[in-house]
């Protein structure tokens, strides 16, 4: 049976990951800072049948200390782990000149440092069974940095990146990288925005993640088109006119 971790697991994609990997018979423990909302969550899984543990805890990935308390401890209530979902993430939408440093500092410290801590955390299991799976939620705003999403795009592009440099490192013991791309799915941390190009369900989101993890892709847009042509020539797109985007 398959151990797994996930962090921000109180909404949007955790959420629905955790539905999918109950269903399938995992083990699953899910994180959040919020965990009234777990609490809840775990219940409505376990009253739907699921046949594996589920577990929960409090868990806020921005305080790096934390995560090497929560993990380990989680990994030890399972019996073992197979796969850590680096998901938890937040953003902001300040803009230079008005924007609060504080607020981007806790965007960087909560998708970038709280991931890399999770990896820390979760590596020494792995690194013992010599097998295992880390993947992270990054974004296609990894691939440019977005007028009006700053930290956003800084935060995902330094963890796009961490896991490259990390796949190559962590091969000789066997665990897999997984680093997934999603475009605009329909999740807290967007849905306050004036424009979601090609947005889709957090359900069908959730579906195609859940489907790349298992197959263990290295690197994936979710969907997979438009954005994966999208991607590309973001990547592509000449530095005088990407200057002129405007998100205003």
């Amino acid at each position: 049976m398959k151990n797994v971790i996930i962090t921000g697991a109180s909404s949007g994609i955790g959420k629905e990951l955790a539905k999918l990997y109950a269903e399938s018979g995992a083990n699953v423990a899910l994180t959040s800072r919020r965990k009234e909302s777990l609490k809840k969550i775990v219940e409505d899984l376990r009253a739907s049948g699921a046949k594996g543990k589920i577990l929960f805890a409090a868990l806020d990935v921005s305080d790096a200390a934390q995560n090497f308390k929560v993990i380990p401890k989680l990994i030890r209530e399972l019996g073992g782990l197979d796969l850590i979902v680096l998901n938890a993430g937040i953003s902001t939408s300040s803009s230079f000149g008005g924007r609060s440093f504080e607020a981007d500092k806790k965007v960087i410290e909560t998708n970038l440092i709280g991931a890399m801590a999770g990896v820390e955390a979760a590596l020494p299991q792995f690194q013992k069974q010599k097998s295992g799976q880390i993947a992270a939620i990054s974004s296609v705003a990894s691939f440019r940095g977005l007028p009006g999403s700053a930290s956003y795009s800084s935060s995902k592009a330094g963890l796009s990146t961490y896991m490259e440099a990390l796949r190559g490192e962590i091969k000789r013991f066997n665990i897999q990288v997984t680093v997934i791309h999603p475009g605009f799915i329909d999740t807290p941390i967007n849905n306050q925005m004036k424009s979601r190009p090609f947005v889709i369900s957090v359900e069908l989101g959730a579906q195609k993640i859940y489907k790349r993890i298992e197959n263990k892709v290295l690197s994936a847009t979710v969907p997979w088109f438009p954005w994966v042509i999208l991607g590309y020539l973001m990547k592509r797109f000449p530095e005088f006119l990407w200057s002129k985007i405007n998100p205003k």
